[in-house]
């Protein structure tokens, strides 16, 4: 026995003294003709009908194994190809829907004979096909290219399937032809056999029974798939917002269940223009989505129709009456067939839910179309949804940025407020600064300039006691005793040094007077050019009593050209970057000054060697009333009001630049041209 041989067929043996019958060749028919005896005649008929009962019982119980209608039709044809030794067996199943093609649903070929396996086959003009849809029995051709009134069509596959010889039969149910089941010789011609044609016969009736309950249990299935996508699609919406994700199951779901080729979901925009936004695509055929699945053809008369609900299922693009345009656009998508409804949002139409068929035409059931209107509905509640959450979230955003836009006017407000209060602390300062020099500058003036007066009073009165003193060597005692007790002759030796130190007093008082006033600089609002060296000396003079601790001031200043600037603003940014730097660098500390300019602008550093600032605050420091000075050391607005008046206000930059435990160090850098 074969390896390709049923295993049911070693059950066909029997236990009398007869010779094996062999079903598969003619020489058993000669040899019935050859036995005299009438009993052995019957008894080895008989034997024939229960070995033919026995098999077609046990192609039958294999092929009623299963309800899937592939593996019932591949068993049924494997089965009578191995057991009836032809080239291939095959079973065309009518298509759903229509009985005027037939589909080869179900084959079995030995050796590498061409399949026709998924090939459509037209009943109309193929006389082969229709006379055995009109007859119960079997037909069997030994010379199948001689059967009169074949088409040309019809003989074109004959040849390329290599069909020298076939048997075939129409399987009925119930009065009705569900499909044709073949065997086909190609090595040579065959003569068929009347017990072949009885197998093939009670075969057929066994799968045509085998057919309709697959294509009951498929139908079923199908109708539990239908309903376990709509829960899943309604529970998605029901449980996530996330449109990309319900969207994607649905195109996916229905294209496994519709077992067609591609899915899409296809969206307007203005004036009736789209695209394809979700899809799902099965190999080979190419992906629609974006610029791919516009339709330029579409126009507010389809519109309309969609809108008023209308769902279109066009079995062949060829044949539907589409004008050309469409008919190019489908072929662009490798489009044969497409079901297509509407995604209605109230009376908006916002898009469609399409099915593609690209293999070849289709033929699309009412479920199918109920199905796709029902996952259509789902889908417009599903966007329907998602758009009110999306204007939900639009609508706190906006709340929570109004919300946040509120909070940093009032932050911005306070800190205005505390800087207007701190800017006029320094401005009561300045003008403090500026009265007291002013007072000290006018009895400085006056001490000042009266000094040349007693200076000549004094020389006067000094030559008028050496005159005396040589014209009277010899005073009176009550004029020698009036130089002894006040000691004339030292006063007049000592005023001459007690003026000129009323001088340099009076020389240092003007110094002093004059460098408040530079610091104060009340009369310069305006921009004006002012020398930065000066500023800085200034704001040291302020500073001198913290200066006495022992705190080290090196100075490192460049040439530096003049500035365009507000000066007092200006010295009002070194006081507080000295003052900080004298607060960090502490009693023994160490503060360094350098000047420097390039063309564009000018720039002042000041470092110290404290502690530095911490890297996670360095962003912050100039922040309004951020501070790391204990509570009541510091109000966290003197580096806020020092960025402002150099960045906002003199278009330059003001950057820190440190490391923990090396000290920082702040550049002020003005511009030379362009200043806002």
């Amino acid at each position: 026995m074969s390896p390709e041989t049923p295993w049911f067929l070693s059950q066909l043996s029997v236990t009398e003294p007869i010779q094996p019958f062999d079903l598969s060749t003619e020489s058993q028919s000669l040899r019935l003709q050859q036995i005299v005896d009438g009993e052995q005649v019957v008894a080895l008929q008989l034997q024939r009908q229960v070995q033919l009962s026995n098999l077609v019982s046990q192609i039958n119980n294999e092929i009623r194994s299963t309800l899937d209608l592939n593996e019932v039709l591949n068993s049924a044809c494997r089965i009578l190809c191995q057991v009836l030794d032809c080239s291939r067996a095959d079973i065309l199943i009518t298509e759903p829907g229509e009985q005027k093609t037939l589909i080869c649903q179900g084959e079995y070929c030995r050796r590498d004979y061409p399949t026709q396996i998924g090939n459509r086959i037209s009943i109309e003009g193929n006389a082969y096909l229709r006379m055995l849809m009109q007859q119960p029995r079997a037909l069997g051709l030994k010379r199948f290219s001689e059967f009169p009134g074949l088409s040309k069509q019809t003989h074109q596959i004959a040849e390329s399937l290599e069909i020298r010889s076939t048997l075939a039969t129409a399987m009925w149910y119930r009065g009705q032809v569900n499909g044709i089941i073949g065997l086909h010789q190609c090595d040579r011609e065959r003569e068929w056999l009347d017990w072949e044609q009885q197998l093939l016969e009670e075969v057929g009736n066994q799968v045509a029974i085998a057919i309709n309950q697959a294509k009951i249990y498929s139908e079923t299935r199908r109708q539990v798939e239908r309903e376990a996508l709509l829960r899943l699609v309604t529970n998605q919406i029901r449980s996530t917002l996330d449109l990309d994700t319900i969207l994607h199951t649905v195109v996916r779901e229905v294209r496994h269940l519709l077992d067609t080729d591609r899915v899409v979901i296809y969206q307007f925009f203005q004036d009736w223009q789209g695209s394809v936004v979700v899809e799902d695509v099965a190999e080979p055929w190419v992906s629609v989505l974006g610029e791919m699945g516009q339709d330029n053809c579409f126009s507010g008369e389809y519109a309309n129709l969609y809108q008023g609900g209308r769902i279109r299922a066009i079995n062949n693009i060829l044949q539907a009456g589409l004008d050309d345009c469409h008919i190019n656009f489908l072929r662009r998508l490798q489009v044969q067939a497409n079901l297509i409804v509407p995604i209605l949002i109230g009376t908006k139409l916002w898009g469609l839910l399409i099915a593609h068929e690209c293999s070849g035409p289709r033929v699309w059931q009412n479920w199918e179309m109920d199905l796709l209107q029902q996952l259509g509905n789902q889908v417009a509640i599903a966007i329907h949804q998602a758009e009110l959450h999306a204007q939900v979230q639009e609508s706190a955003v906006q709340a929570q940025a109004q919300a946040h836009q509120l909070e940093q006017v009032l932050h911005d407000l306070r800190a205005t407020q505390a800087q207007l209060i701190q800017t006029e602390k320094l401005s009561s300062l300045g003008q403090m600064v500026a009265g007291i020099a002013h007072e000290l500058n006018n009895a400085t003036t006056f001490i000042y300039a009266n000094l040349p007066y007693a200076q000549t009073y004094a020389d006067s009165m000094i030559e008028a006691l050496s005159l005396y003193k040589t014209a009277f060597p010899d005073p009176p005692d009550a004029i020698a005793q009036f130089n002894s007790q006040s000691e004339l002759e030292f006063v007049r030796e000592d005023f001459p040094n007690l003026l000129q130190s009323m001088k340099i007093g009076a020389d240092r008082l003007k110094e002093l007077v004059l460098t408040l006033r530079n610091f104060a600089r009340l009369d310069e609002a305006d921009r004006k050019p002012v020398d930065l060296h000066e500023g800085i000396e200034s704001s040291l003079v302020i500073l001198q009593h913290r200066l006495r601790t022992g705190v080290r001031i090196n100075k490192h200043y460049g040439a530096l050209p003049k500035v365009e600037c507000r000066a007092g603003q200006i010295n009002q940014v070194f006081l507080n970057l000295l003052n900080n730097a004298l607060d960090a660098a502490g009693s023994r500390g160490e503060i360094t000054i350098h000047t420097w300019h390039d063309s564009n602008s000018v720039t002042v550093s000041i470092r110290d060697n404290g502690a530095g600032v911490p890297m996670d605050i360095q962003a912050r420091i100039f922040d309004p009333f951020f501070t790391t000075k204990a509570v009541g050391q510091g109000t966290g607005l003197g580096l806020s009001i020092a960025h402002r008046i150099v960045v906002e206000g003199h278009g330059g930059q003001l950057r820190c630049i440190s490391q923990p435990g090396q000290g920082a160090e702040f550049q002020v850098e003005l511009p030379l041209t362009g200043q806002s």
